[in-house]
């Protein structure tokens, strides 16, 4: 929190002291000379959240609605609370640097008590040359080019939140990754190409299973780059920004199919469905198709689409757990396991008199290789209705999350509330300035 206040501090500083204050389409820039400038970004997304929960202290606990035991857990939480700098230094040289804190109160997204608890943080930090409309370049830390969802503005969403239970990737920082990338719009914006080259899974030594003792190799050995990439087609206007919208209400006509790739050699651990231990190293590998709908039919009501389709094999992420070594207690990174997993989601919105907007979204996910693990196929519908103030500057989002079918996943630990399988209402104020 402190560094959090000398941060805001500082930009008050700058900000009194800059020569030069002019407004372009309606942002304000701060301007330092020719070919220079600063914005200043603040995004805040406050939520109020009630979900059934599975509670260890209550026994064999169904996850269906019709429950006895099903109770209902509410608490408020922020969200997102950001921070945005984007400028340029030179002519085509520009930089955006975001911070984030997330989940600040209340619940996290897995359910577990106390938020994130990781506090004010860079999310996202890279410089930009433009040399061209068809080539330009970033360098930083970089939201993946792998599909058009997760390549959304926070800002911008159809929905209350991304669909994270269809978007997942190996082992990463909020879908970023460090790296380079190239993009650019080709044939007067019918082809739009993101490719990059990034960190992702560094060398890592001795995999084990969970009781620590079955050593399976090294994650990426021979210290492999990770490639991630996307094409999309646009049919009508094309996406010029690093970030896409996920909901342009009325101010372009987006028809786009496109698809993407995220690949690393020896970054996967593939493993033994019976056991659920790993079995041996081996390749990372999702892909996702796409497509994306925002077409005004009339003045005021402007109909939104989304669909995707992704497919993983052999994706892990990493936690960190702690074990008692005779008086001494240790860390130790622990994994869970995933193997071939694939699943898709379909959102749809009607934007009425610039105002109002019903949404409404249907995802599933499914774990093929979940013999040990249980069943872990999650099914969604999703209602929602969203109500502009003043687009998405001002808005104030609600939505209700039912479960089809049982939606058995992996069940919590014992000190632990998991809402990740239940009924849930969420509702969402934002200002964006």
């Amino acid at each position: 929190m402190k560094r959090f206040t000398v941060l805001v501090a500082m930009l008050a500083v700058a900000l009194f002291t800059m020569p030069v204050f002019a407004q372009d389409a309606g942002v304000a820039k701060l301007s330092y000379g020719p070919d220079q400038w600063l914005q200043v970004h603040f995004l805040l997304q406050a939520q109020y959240q009630s979900a059934a929960i599975w509670d260890a202290d209550r026994p064999a606990y169904a996850v269906d609605e019709t429950d006895s035991d099903a109770t209902w857990d509410s608490t408020f939480r922020i969200r997102r609370a950001r921070i945005i700098l984007k400028g340029q230094v030179a002519k085509n040289v520009s930089f955006f640097v975001e911070t984030d804190d997330y989940n600040r109160g209340g619940r996290n997204n897995a359910g577990a008590a106390g938020g994130s608890g990781e506090g004010t943080f860079i999310q996202d930090a890279f410089v930009s040359y433009d040399i061209a409309p068809e080539f330009k370049i970033a360098m930083g830390m970089i939201l993946l080019p792998f599909m058009h969802h997760n390549r959304q503005s926070a800002v911008s969403l159809l929905g209350v939140d991304y669909n994270t239970d269809v978007v997942k990737f190996m082992n990463n920082r909020v879908w970023r990754d460090t790296g380079i990338e190239v993009r650019g719009l080709l044939a007067g914006g019918v082809i739009d190409y993101r490719l990059g080259v990034f960190q992702g899974q560094e060398r890592e030594l001795d995999v084990e299973n969970e009781a620590q003792t079955d050593r399976v190799g090294h994650l990426n050995e021979n210290a492999a780059p990770r490639f991630v990439g996307r094409i999309q087609l646009n049919l009508m206007d094309a996406e010029d920004g690093f970030f896409y919208s996920g909901n342009y209400l009325g101010k372009k006509k987006i028809v786009s199919i496109g698809g993407g790739i995220d690949y690393q050699s020896n970054a996967g651990i593939d493993y033994d469905a019976q056991t659920a231990t790993p079995k041996k190293i081996d390749d990372y590998l999702a892909w996702t198709i796409d497509l994306t709908i925002d077409y005004a039919l009339a003045p005021g009501t402007v109909f939104a689409l989304q669909g995707a389709y992704v497919a993983i094999d052999n994706r892990w992420s990493r936690k960190t757990k702690t074990r008692v070594n005779g008086t001494a207690i240790e860390s130790y990174y622990d994994y869970d396991y995933y193997g071939e997993e694939y699943g898709y989601f379909v959102q749809a919105g009607l934007l009425l008199m610039n105002t109002i907007q019903p949404v409404i979204k249907y995802s599933t996910w499914v774990n093929k290789d979940a013999t040990a693990l249980g069943d872990n196929t999650s099914t969604y519908l999703t209602f929602g209705l969203n109500y502009f103030i003043n687009g998405h500057n001002a808005n104030i989002k609600i939505e209700y999350r039912h479960p089809l079918g049982e939606n058995e996943s992996i069940s919590p630990s014992v000190d632990q509330i998991d809402t990740s399988g239940q009924q849930q209402v969420t509702l969402q104020a934002q200002i964006f300035i």
